[in-house]
Order: C-alpha cells, then structure tokens, then sequence
C-alpha cells in the first residue's frame, strides 16, 4: 500500500507541474484544487488501464502484459493507436503474421428438428 501512495503523489506532482507548464503556454492559471482534480482523475484511468491490460493477458492465457495488449487497449482511440503504431511497428508486423498461421475452426453443427 506504501508503494501505491507513493505512486500516486508522484502522479499528483507529474500532473500539478504539467498543469502549471500548459496553464503558461495558454496564459491561464489553473487552482491547485483543479490541478488535484485533474491528478485524481489521471490517477482512476491509470488503475483502469491497469486492470484492462491485465484482463487482455488473461484472456490470452499470458502471464506477461505485451505491446498486443497495449494495442488492443488504444483500439478505441485512433490518435493513441497512430501513436502506438508510429512507436512500436513490430506489433503490426506480428499481427499480420500470427493471422496467417492460425488454424481455421470447423463450424459446430447445429441440428433444428421440424
């Protein structure tokens, strides 16, 4: 739990400083209760992102979270995707393959009695 809280300031003084960054590139001044605001709210999706990934893994029958999980996860936004795309090419590249060595699977027979 000590690791998390530590985690979690770290993430507060990441956001207050990036807050504080755009706040003078736009020539705003954000409150600190705002900046807080925003810190908590990076802080949930984190913990989400976090479950998500290791769902995906699961699902795969994987112990180790890959760059496919991470992929699967940004499927929604296409800017994040282009990004990921951009950054880690070999992810497409092995999708690509794996489609073509997977076995199709027989369709089940399906019996309806008139």
């Amino acid at each position: 739990m000590q690791a998390e809280k530590k985690l979690k300031s770290g993430v507060c003084l990441d956001v207050r400083e990036i807050c504080k960054d755009v706040g003078k590139e736009f020539e705003v001044e954000l409150d600190q209760s705002a900046s807080d605001l925003i810190a908590e709210m990076v802080w949930k999706k984190i913990l989400l992102y976090g479950a998500d990934l290791e769902a995906f893994s699961k699902h795969a029958k994987r112990s180790m979270i890959t760059s496919e999980d991470v992929k699967l996860l940004c499927r929604r936004n296409t800017s994040l995707m282009k990004f990921v795309e951009k950054e880690c090419p070999s992810v497409s590249i092995k999708n690509e393959a794996s489609t073509v060595n997977k076995r199709k699977r027989k369709a089940s027979a399906i019996r309806i009695d008139d």
